[in-house]
């Protein structure tokens, strides 16, 4: 099965024990523990995190919220390892099965997003809905007001800042997966879809932060009882300026990866240069 010259070519060693679908889902559980440690963190230091993004868990549960986010992270860790321990069972490494078996990291993918989707009691289901909420309100570039949970809103969009790269990544897993003749345990083909819609994906969340920024300044501008610690709202528009540098180098990255001469109209030195 490992016999083909061009599959071996493409996949590397690391590509055959853990391919794209699974770095994302790794990436993605990897997040919620994350959230765990620092909410650990903040609460050995005595800050009341809930408190400060407005969150009401509206449970009797006596435990402290960053155990509940351990038992959601240990919840979704478990059939990711079960699932990685089947696909090595089943390919062992041979680059053929690998691209075969591609539908097994693809249905972790689709349980993971059901664990945030489905209401099942048992699993912080206040703390989802309240991210399902606010993914929803910051999805369009909204801000809640500071008295409705703000920083709430700020911090999850800095998160998806982060997770800008693995958004693309997971848009070209699944358009392998939906293409035919190609697998999405394949090389990634970022290619997928078009050139310029893995770029868009990625620029997402800068243009979350950057409309959220400009509403800041707005609500600043706005409001005729704001008091002499505001400013005019300079910060925002600083910020605002640090969210739209993005797009240049995601814009020159694209050229780059699809470069043509005869559209560009400049040679790969020049635009690299850019």
């Amino acid at each position: 099965m490992d016999g083909d010259p061009t599959v071996d070519s493409e996949l590397d060693t690391f590509s055959l024990i853990l391919p794209l679908p699974y770095r994302i889902a790794f990436i993605l559980v990897l997040g919620v523990w994350a959230w765990g440690v620092n909410l650990h963190y903040l609460y050995l230091l005595k800050i009341d995190v809930p408190s400060l993004i407005k969150y009401s868990s509206r449970t009797s549960s006596p435990l402290p919220h960053y155990q509940r986010t351990y038992a959601l992270a240990t919840t979704i860790t478990a059939p990711l390892l079960i699932s990685l321990l089947f696909f090595w069972t089943l390919t062992r490494g041979h680059p053929s099965a690998v691209l075969a078996w591609d539908i097994i990291p693809q249905s972790y993918l689709f349980l993971l997003i059901l664990f945030f989707i489905v209401p099942y009691k048992r699993l912080s289901p206040n703390g989802r809905s309240r991210f399902l909420t606010t993914l929803k309100r910051i999805s369009i570039g909204g801000i809640a007001e500071a008295q409705d949970g703000k920083f709430g809103d700020i911090l999850l969009a800095d998160v998806l800042t982060s997770y800008a790269k693995v958004m693309g990544d997971l848009f070209v897993s699944l358009c392998m997966l939906l293409t035919s003749g190609k697998s999405s345990t394949d090389k990634p083909d970022r290619g997928c879809g078009g050139q310029y819609i893995v770029p868009i994906i990625i620029s997402i969340p800068s243009m979350i932060r950057l409309r959220q920024c400009l509403i800041e300044y707005m609500r600043v501008r706005n409001n005729p009882q704001k008091s002499a610690g505001q400013g005019w709202g300079g910060q925002h528009l600083a910020n605002a300026l640090k969210y739209s540098s993005a797009f240049p180098v995601i814009i020159l990255s694209a050229l780059q990866r699809g470069y043509d001469p005869n559209r560009i109209g400049l040679s790969q030195t020049g635009l690299y240069r850019l």
